[in-house]
């Protein structure tokens, strides 16, 4: 009955990819790995469609959703361009990447950060002229997520891959 059949794609990530992801076996296939992790927006969709103010901008700029308040409605799910935004199964409230927002109060980095073997994921201060990523910025290609939304991503990615963005 239905002659058009499209091929899901295949996702392959043997040992949690403790040890790299394979080869695509698919001609002129390519591999590659983007977190999609909160982007705690300047102006973000989520913030705006969340009608009891649950998800909101703390003084920091960090997006967070105050639980007491969520009623589950789910509006702020679908509004995440980045589908970072999940609903906790048995709390029925929406849950996101906070920034470790309890760490980097107390001065910490994120856990992400202080654990990522390669150093590639970092928390910088873009407001200090300081901070190394300056320097960093200058002299690499940094692109964020989904640009044309002009939500204010806040989460920068280095080489990211034209199909990604």
């Amino acid at each position: 009955m239905d002659d058009f059949h499209i091929e899901a794609p295949t996702v392959d990530s043997p040992d949690g990819a403790i040890d790299g992801f394979p080869g695509s076996k698919e001609q002129g296939g390519k591999n590659f790995f983007v977190p999609k992790l909160c982007n705690h927006c300047v102006d973000s969709p989520c913030t705006q469609v969340c009608p009891v103010g649950a998800t909101f901008d703390s003084k920091d700029g960090v997006v967070l959703i105050d639980e007491k308040y969520c009623l589950g409605c789910r509006y702020c799910i679908q509004a995440c361009p980045y589908g970072c935004r999940f609903l906790h199964p048995e709390k029925k409230t929406a849950e996101k990447c906070t920034l470790c927002y309890h760490r980097i109060t107390k001065g910490f980095t994120t856990a992400c950060a202080e654990n990522c073997p390669t150093g590639a994921r970092q928390l910088a201060d873009l407001k200090n002229p300081s901070d190394p990523i300056h320097e960093y910025l200058k002299t690499h290609s940094v692109q964020v997520l989904k640009p044309h939304l002009a939500t204010g991503a806040k989460v920068y990615y280095s080489g990211l891959d034209g199909s990604v963005r």
